[in-house]
């Protein structure tokens, strides 16, 4: 159970620093207010967050291309 745990924490943590580093890297138009409510909710929900931020912070990327 504890591996099980450590784990999801550690997931949760590299999530994070995924979302982290597409926001301050890749979401240069953002304006900040919305890179620290990408940031902040990231902090809160972990893997959860860095699934919607695949499926909707993402897409709005490749409709610059």
């Amino acid at each position: 159970m504890s591996l099980l745990i450590i784990s999801l924490v550690i997931f949760s943590f590299m999530s994070l620093l995924w979302v982290s580093y597409d926001v301050f890297t890749q979401k240069k138009s953002l304006s900040n207010m919305l890179m620290a409510i990408w940031i902040i909710a990231a902090i809160i929900s972990g893997i959860l967050h860095a699934i919607a931020f695949y499926l909707f912070g993402r897409r709005q990327n490749k409709a610059n291309y």
